[in-house]
């Protein structure tokens, strides 16, 4: 009968057939960082990337614990999970499991059923700042490809950005036609290329800064605003009050305008009463190229 041997240490796996013949199978981790798709972290400190591993390591541990024997562990990220799992209706059942085929394997995190219908579902813990749901979608889908005692219908990444936060996100897997280009590719000793675009890591991580700084100043103009418009009325008050039309000194001017007669053109109105009219002085002009970044 077939086994294969896992060294954890190296993270390296080998099949042994029934007949004492030896397979050295790449894994799926290997896999797709040699053909681009998980991010690349050569340009991280070496220390920050020991320090990471071992908390990823240490939350490991403890959710297959958990989820292997109910023991109740000590960190934070453990608490979190137990809290997600009962919010999303998730019940863990199997935990760090070898899938494998004569040429690749790997180790699943975690898989179960979910809901009241409970649907089979796979999914890998993260324990990075940034979650690249791209890259874990290849990765649960290619575990998936490799169980083949097993439908999966909820595809999850599990991401701990930090020991406070659990975030359970629902993935689309990988379609199988891609998985096996991806397959046929490394048999070929070819890249694999994406058929859509895909940012580097450092693109990725300049686009979430700045939108992420955007969405700290947006809130903060919002409040300047709200504090802006309460001035305004306090000074409108005051100025009304005493009868004061002008406030001019070295730092600033403020003018007073009082109440009057505005007209403006009720456009909806009009588009609906007189269709015609407004067609005749529609002006179309070309818009120019534009993207929308909407973060997850």
């Amino acid at each position: 009968m077939d086994k294969v041997i896992f060294n954890k240490k190296k993270h390296l796996y080998r099949l042994v057939k029934e007949d004492g013949e030896k397979i050295d199978l790449v894994s799926v981790t290997q896999l797709l960082k040699k053909h681009g798709i998980l991010p690349d972290y050569s340009n991280v400190d070496e220390h920050v990337l020991q320090a990471k591993a071992e908390r990823g390591r240490v939350v490991h541990e403890e959710l297959e614990n958990y989820v292997k024997t109910g023991e109740i562990g000590f960190t934070g990220e453990l608490e979190q999970f137990i809290t997600q799992c009962a919010l999303w209706q998730l019940k863990p059942q199997r935990s760090e499991f070898i899938v494998i085929n004569d040429e690749i394997a790997g180790t699943v995190d975690v898989a179960g059923v979910v809901g009241e219908n409970e649907l089979p579902f796979i999914a890998d813990y993260k324990t990075t700042a940034t979650l690249h749901k791209h890259a874990v979608a290849w990765q649960l889908s290619l575990y998936a490809y490799l169980d083949t005692e097993n439908i999966y219908e909820k595809f999850y990444a599990i991401h701990f950005p930090d020991a406070e936060t659990c975030k359970i996100i629902e993935l689309q897997p990988i379609p199988i036609e891609k998985i096996e280009k991806l397959l046929e590719c490394e048999r070929n000793c070819e890249l694999y290329q994406e058929e859509t675009l895909e940012l580097s890591f450092q693109d990725s991580e300049k686009v979430v800064a700045i939108q992420t700084e955007l969405k700290r100043l947006d809130i903060q103009k919002k409040q300047l605003e709200q504090q802006e418009n309460e001035l305004k009325e306090y000074l409108i008050s005051k100025m009304q009050e005493t009868g004061f039309k002008l406030i001019d000194n070295d730092l600033f001017r403020i003018t007073y305008t009082a109440p009057y007669p505005k007209e403006t053109l009720d456009i909806t109105r009009l588009k609906k009463e007189q269709p015609d009219i407004v067609r005749n002085y529609i002006k179309k002009t070309l818009a120019k190229p534009s993207v929308r970044i909407t973060l997850k």
